[in-house]
């Protein structure tokens, strides 16, 4: 039994897995802002400063959990947490003190959050749009 439900939450992983791929460069149908040209992606980021951590540079997405003091990456899915956080195209959770993103399609929360491709683009504590 133990292993059939693994086997169904490990496929149930890959499927959502999948189409979270498929549906990475839209957003509730809206093409994403084309950001700069991208290294590759990460599923961990930590960082003191950007570029100043791991993965090295600015150039890298991040699909998954990232930690640092600022944060600047163009693309990011995911957890992103830290004194200021700068995106391009965001999807999931902002906590920090000051977030920023382009396009967002998600929840920021901190002093002063801003979402450029809003109707309402700056909101103090908490900040969203889907």
């Amino acid at each position: 039994m133990k292993k059939l439900a693994l086997t169904f939450a490990l496929a149930a992983f890959a499927v959502a897995a999948t189409a979270a791929e498929a549906n990475i460069t839209a957003v509730k149908s809206t093409p994403l802002r084309a950001a700069e040209q991208s290294e590759g992606w990460t599923p961990l980021s930590l960082n003191l400063v950007t570029p100043v951590g791991l993965p090295w540079g600015f150039g890298w997405d991040v699909r998954g959990l990232q930690i640092g003091l600022w944060n600047d990456v163009p693309n990011f899915d995911g957890l992103q947490i830290g004194i200021a956080n700068k995106t391009e195209n965001f999807r999931g959770l902002q906590l920090g003190v000051i977030n920023y993103t382009y396009k967002m399609y998600g929840v920021q929360i901190g002093l002063v959050n801003v979402i450029e491709d809003n109707d309402v683009p700056f909101l103090p504590v908490i900040n969203g749009y889907f």
